[in-house]
């Protein structure tokens, strides 16, 4: 009995600990969580071999930099890595390390992987196949064309949660589809204003041909004036624009949402120009298509739904 409880693996939260007094520490740590760079001085690194969750945030770089090239990773099958409260030029080398390491993992057990932060890995140093990796979070990536090239090493890749910070240079949509990549099918998307839903369009043609499930999230424009602009350039031709590019992109799409967050000082011109909920008559449904699913986050949630 007392070689089954030295064995165990054990779930360890240090954040839970603000002291090292009458700290004991199991010797086998199956998921281990840290949220302050004080807490690495709770354990020995050397001990840390059979790791298989590891959940870091709030650490500064140099210290995270040690932290991952200290302890063994082979065997992990959960990373998530929260913001650094440091960050800034000087440690962008070292985070562009610990991504690619972190990333190099998914040709071996990683089969989730959480970035809370921009990703600065540079993919073409990535080994060709990340077999293993099954979901995908980045809170920041350049633009599309990354996100495809990422997207290309993760055969198995089921659910992909990517942010995209600016538009891309080329109008070049017509790319082939990639018939080798069958297991995406939960797909969400935040982007910025300056980003297009026609922007997106690479990303579905490339590796889109199972996703069955998309979000896209967008932020609308903090002034008014701004919020009239998008409303006038963008909601009106919405229906047609989304229709156009499931269609054309995501035939096999079944469920579809649209989240687009405005402020509260636009709040009361969403009432206004708005007699009946926005968007009601215009969610796109066809045979082919089970539903769509539109909202807009506001100070109070509204959500519309329309199904086949």
């Amino acid at each position: 009995m007392q070689n089954l409880i030295d064995t165990y693996p054990h779930y360890v939260n240090l954040q839970q600990h603000k002291q090292t007094n009458n700290l004991l520490l199991p010797r086998y740590i199956h998921s281990l969580r840290i949220n302050a760079h004080y807490q690495l001085a709770f354990i020995d690194l050397l001990e840390i071999t059979s790791l298989r969750n590891l959940i870091l945030s709030n650490i500064p770089i140099f210290h995270l930099f040690h932290f991952i090239n200290a302890i063994s990773l082979e065997d992990l099958e959960y990373v998530y890595l929260g913001v650094c409260p440091d960050h800034h030029e000087s440690g962008e080398k070292q985070l562009k390390e610990i991504q690619q390491k972190i990333l190099s993992l998914g040709g071996l057990k990683l089969k989730k992987c959480v970035f809370r932060m921009k990703i600065f890995a540079d993919i073409d140093q990535l080994p060709i196949e990340l077999s293993s990796l099954e979901y995908l979070r980045i809170d920041g990536c350049e633009n599309i064309l990354i996100v495809n090239k990422l997207v290309d090493r993760m055969p198995n890749l089921r659910s992909l949660y990517v942010s995209i910070l600016e538009s891309t240079q080329t109008n070049d949509h017509h790319i082939q589809q990639n018939n080798k990549h069958k297991c995406l099918t939960n797909l969400t998307i935040r982007i910025q204003d300056n980003v297009s839903l026609e922007q997106l369009i690479p990303l579905f043609d490339q590796n889109g041909s199972r996703v069955r499930n998309l979000t896209i999230k967008s932020n609308s424009p903090r002034d008014s004036r701004s919020y009239d602009q998008m409303r006038d350039a963008r909601m009106v031709n919405l229906p047609q624009r989304i229709t156009f590019i499931i269609n054309r992109s995501l035939p096999q799409l079944t469920n579809f949402q649209l989240r687009q967050s405005v402020s509260s000082q636009n709040y009361s011109l969403l009432q206004q120009k708005f007699q009946v909920p926005p968007y009601v008559e215009m969610i796109p449904s066809s045979l082919e298509h089970e539903s769509y699913r539109v909202s807009i986050a506001a100070p109070f949630a509204f959500i519309w739904q329309n199904k086949t």
